[in-house]
């Protein structure tokens, strides 16, 4: 076969420390792994750095661009417009010719630099829809980049059925959406390494039971219904102990759980390898989101064998099995957030003592956790997926 260029465009965006960068991190170094595909990777809008850079580590070639500086007088579409001209003239100085051409966006707002490429170059472009886009007022002849992006890409890929649905309702070409569920390495996640110490490196007793929380802090995971659910929890298992790994503005959670704030901890962005030591060491895992894609987090959990209490919406029905690796909570109305749903507060926290308090129960769903998390979502079977949506 002949070798292709397969060019990845990495924004440093908020999500690139959670989801979408786990997502491009797995794939490049899953596709680096095939003989007949180098990887090249796009870095842009860096505030570490002030000038452009190269590094070549593990097989895949990294292109570092600064965050730019845009001219103030110059209307915005056209700062974009000159800042992806710049940035594929130099990546294309830099790219073996004569070869077959994959370009790959992540965000929507990468439609210039998706677009330049498309101009420049002999190439198949591909969009991964990773979340849902807010509808926005295009009334005032505003720039649609979510419509524009749709229309330039050769595929769009979903990370869910659920997500391709939402697509063919906002009438997108059904005939260029293809699901690809996200994937992870089972061997990175399954190794068992400093769960002894981690208790006592984060002030976990040794007989406490760990409620586990992971990802960033933000109102779309539902965290404060969480935290209402384990106040119901505590009351009939006290040694408890709510922990909550990520980034984000905490304050809120702090001022609603004043009252049982000894059983909390906020442990803000932890290293992966104690993330890893913590999903092994819990009793649970919750993902208590009012709105869900292929969530890595989820795949983290079932790939460790952790058993579950997630929200019954979105990708989550499709990640999770009912009553066989984890506990799905329903949705009521609630007017008090955006999204107008929040997970049942009481169901959360009765699935969450049902499974704390059945030992047996835990293990049966750990087991079929690690099942569908080698079926269904491995890194190797998402990169095959991704290579064929191309190649066919």
């Amino acid at each position: 076969m002949e070798i292709i260029n397969w060019i990845i465009i990495k924004s440093k965006d908020r999500g690139i420390d959670y989801g979408v960068g786990t997502f491009i991190k797995q794939l490049s170094q899953g596709l680096a792994l095939l003989n007949d595909i180098d990887v090249f990777v796009i870095e842009v809008g860096d505030e570490k750095i002030t000038e452009f850079s190269i590094e070549k580590k593990t097989d895949i070639t990294y292109f570092k661009f600064p965050k730019p500086k845009l001219l103030k007088d110059i209307d915005t579409i056209t700062n974009y417009k000159r800042f992806a001209k710049s940035i594929v003239r130099i990546v294309l100085s830099y790219l073996p010719i004569e070869r077959k051409n994959v370009v790959h966006m992540n965000f929507v707002f990468q439609y210039f630099i998706g677009a330049e490429f498309k101009s420049a170059l002999d190439c198949k472009l591909i969009f991964t829809q990773h979340l849902f886009i807010p509808e926005i007022d295009t009334s005032n002849n505003s720039f649609d980049t979510e419509r524009q992006t749709y229309s330039l890409v050769d595929r769009i890929v979903t990370v869910t059925k659920h997500g391709k649905d939402h697509l063919v309702n906002k009438f997108v070409d059904e005939g260029k959406i293809t699901t690809i569920f996200n994937g992870i390495d089972s061997q990175l996640f399954s190794s068992k390494n400093n769960e002894e110490n981690i208790r006592q490196k984060y002030g976990i007793g040794l007989n406490e039971r760990i409620v586990l929380y992971s990802g960033r802090i933000d109102p779309i995971k539902g965290l404060k219904y969480l935290t209402l659910s384990f106040s119901i929890l505590l009351k009939k298992i006290p040694n408890c102990r709510l922990v909550i790994a990520g980034n984000g503005d905490y304050e809120e959670l702090i001022q609603g759980s004043k009252a049982f704030s000894s059983n909390i901890n906020y442990l803000g962005f932890i290293p992966l390898e104690d993330l890893i030591a913590l999903y092994h060491e819990a009793s649970i895992g919750v993902i208590p989101s009012l709105e869900e894609h292929c969530s890595y987090v989820a795949l983290e959990m079932l790939h460790c064998g952790l058993p579950v209490v997630a929200t019954c919406l979105g990708g989550l029905k499709e990640i999770f099995s009912h009553n066989e690796n984890a506990f799905l909570v329903d949705t009521i109305p609630d007017q008090t957030n955006i999204y107008g749903i929040a997970p049942n507060i009481n169901q959360l926290a009765n699935y969450m003592f049902n499974l704390l308090a059945d030992d047996q129960l835990r293990k049966i769903f750990s087991r079929n956790a690690i099942i569908m998390a080698n079926d269904k979502f491995s890194a190797d079977k998402m990169v095959n997926n991704y290579v064929r949506s191309i190649t066919n």
